[in-house]
This record gives structure tokens, C-alpha cells and sequence, in this order.
């Protein structure tokens, strides 16, 4: 087909034809579209991406109390149930979030004002680190580029990796410890 028979509903290109979806205007005529005229849908885009963040608790399990936050752009629930670290991800999952993750010192100082405990947050590091400031991910997911460990933390408790401290919570004053994973601690979700 060279490019003086392609159909009218199809737009030409180098002398082939590829499907093109005219947009047809109010009379049904799709020869007054106006290929620069912004899509149909970038309005209602835009209202969704202006649009504030709902960030509630429903749906959310917690047998002590919570409260609903936003930092960093994310929604953030607390918890003050004590679990293990690997309870209160299971908790954040079923919420449709994760343990907290901390992205910059912004988000730091946010999130530090609502503590009210030592509260886990999404660090964790594998098994088989080799030193105790190896390895320490987001959720076993994400590589941690923000830090805001306490002085000589973290140190698997005595400096030397033994596998005892894996996870990791920030304390009252906001800074981050390693602690064994099996110690109960209220908690932080973000979704």
C-alpha cells in the first residue's frame, strides 16, 4: 500500500500504514482533530496526581492503638502492639503496606515525631552478612541509601556478626539500632 491508499481512519508513515485511533470530535468527524490538542484523559490524570493522599487505617490489625500519618508522600501507621519484627510485617502486608522505610532525612524527622517506643521500622539484614554494617536492605527488598544509625550501630551487639542482631528499630530519640528479630516492639507500616 503506498501512502495515497491508506484509509482515511489510518495515519501514513514512510510510506506504510500503521494503525492510528482518530479521535473522533462531537459531529463524528475525525479530520478537525487536532494532533497537538492534549489527550482526553490528561485532565483526569492530572486531578489524580494533584489529588491529597487518603492515608487511613482501615483495614489495618492492631490490638493496641494506632495512628495515621503521612511522611515522605506515604501514608504511615503506628502501632503499639509489641511483635516480633517478623509479626508486625506480616501486619503491615495485610494492609497492603510494609514495615516503614526511610528515604532521607525529611522523612527521618517526620516519622521520628511519632514515636512513642522503640518501633520497628523495614531494616533487615541477611544471615549470611559477613560484618554487622553489611547488607542491610529495606524489607529484604530494597538497598538502604539514608541512614540514621546510633553512634557504633549497628553492631550485632558486641561488633562482631554473629547473626544476632538482624533487624533493625528506631529508638525514642529517632536514632536506628540493630536488635535481634525475635524481640517485640511496636510498629511502623507505609503504604
Amino acid at each position: 500500500m503506498t501512502s495515497n491508499e491508506c484509509p482515511s481512519s489510518q495515519q501514513c508513515v514512510l510510506g506504510n500504514c500503521s494503525v492510528h485511533d482518530a479521535i473522533p470530535d462531537a459531529a463524528g468527524d475525525d479530520a478537525s482533530v487536532d494532533p497537538d490538542a492534549p489527550k482526553p484523559d490528561a485532565a483526569i490524570d492530572a486531578g489524580f496526581d494533584a489529588a491529597p493522599l487518603v492515608c487511613d487505617d482501615t483495614g489495618f490489625a492492631c490490638a493496641g492503638n494506632s495512628a495515621t500519618f503521612t511522611c515522605g508522600g506515604h501514608c504511615w501507621v503506628r502501632c503499639t502492639t509489641s511483635l516480633t519484627h517478623a509479626n508486625a510485617k506480616a501486619h503491615c502486608l495485610g494492609w497492603s503496606g510494609n514495615l516503614g522505610e526511610i528515604d532521607d532525612a525529611t522523612e527521618q524527622a517526620c516519622v521520628a515525631m511519632h514515636l512513642n517506643d522503640k518501633t520497628w521500622i523495614g531494616l533487615e539484614q541477611p544471615t549470611t552478612a559477613t560484618q554487622p554494617d553489611l547488607g542491610w536492605t529495606w524489607n529484604g527488598a530494597t538497598a538502604v541509601t539514608f541512614t540514621n544509625w546510633q553512634s557504633g550501630a549497628p553492631n550485632d551487639s558486641d561488633g562482631n556478626e554473629n547473626q544476632q542482631e538482624q533487624c533493625g528499630h528506631m529508638e525514642l530519640n529517632g536514632v536506628w539500632d540493630d536488635e535481634a528479630c525475635s524481640s517485640t516492639r511496636a510498629f511502623f507500616c507505609e503504604r
